[in-house]
């Protein structure tokens, strides 16, 4: 079994053909019993399970948010709400910032949300990532996966991508090597 962030293609039927996980390498899926939009790119935190065949069953997708990061200065200030969450794991691969984070929840089916913008920095490509717990209490846990795209900032190797957000303890400032 194979589990982590993958990018997974649709095909016209709609179901997902193709994964390709953050180290490069692809998987041919046999069995997937959920129906997307046909012909398009998902990025998503997948199980899979090898086949004799080489092969893989797909035992469990969960979507990431996963968007073109907007221009800090373009977010609203209405949306800048800084309540906190947990960084669980962070790290860049298959040209994508990813995160795993725990937000606290008072009970089950509460509204949050989660943005990230970009931050023009020079010398460095910056994110920041915003949360708003509406006013829920931290009670239990409850994860989130996030899949910035790197692409387009023109990113060389050895750069460095700047990440930072409210934590509950302490607030996070990531600084990692784009390799």
């Amino acid at each position: 079994m194979t589990s982590g962030f993958m990018t997974g293609m649709t095909n016209s039927q709609g179901y997902v053909s193709m994964l390709r996980d953050d180290f490069g390498k692809s998987y041919r899926i046999s069995e997937n019993s959920e129906k997307l939009k046909p012909d398009t790119t998902y990025r998503m935190v997948a199980s899979i399970a090898l086949n004799e065949d080489n092969t893989a069953r797909i035992l469990q997708m969960v979507p990431t948010l996963s968007y073109i990061a907007p221009e800090d200065s373009l977010i609203p200030d209405t949306m800048r709400i800084k309540d906190p969450v947990k960084i669980e794991s962070i790290y860049i691969g298959g040209g994508f910032l990813n995160l795993h984070v725990c937000i606290k929840v008072q009970k089950e089916g509460t509204k949050h949300g989660l943005i990230y913008s970009h931050i023009e920095t020079p010398g460095m490509t910056g994110f920041t990532l915003y949360h708003n717990a509406y006013g829920d209490k931290p009670v239990y846990s409850k994860y989130a996966y996030i899949s910035i795209p790197l692409y387009g900032y023109g990113l060389a190797k050895n750069d460095t991508v700047f990440l930072s957000c409210k934590g509950y303890e302490e607030d996070y400032e990531y600084k990692l090597i784009y390799r």
